[in-house]
């Protein structure tokens, strides 16, 4: 079997270059990602928005988490 060194040479530039193209299509999309997250989903909305749901500390409710968990039960939301 003869090996060719271009061949050879020529496979290892387009593992090299795959390499580094996925490495930098990877970080690219990680970028472009965390620019489009917002900062702070769970902020309290600006202007006219209400927000909706606000978490209760479990030393606060009413409920015990048995009985929470029997509600969500009985009803079934």
């Amino acid at each position: 079997m003869i090996i060719s060194i271009r061949k050879v040479g020529s496979f290892i530039r387009f593992i090299t270059m795959f390499a580094v193209l996925t490495m930098f299509f990877y970080y690219m999309l990680g970028w472009v990602g965390g620019k489009l997250v917002p900062l702070d989903p769970y902020r309290a909305p600006m202007g006219q928005a209400v927000k909706v749901f606000q978490p209760e500390s479990t030393l606060d409710s009413q409920y015990s988490p048995v009985e929470r968990l029997l509600l969500y039960y009985w009803y079934g939301e």
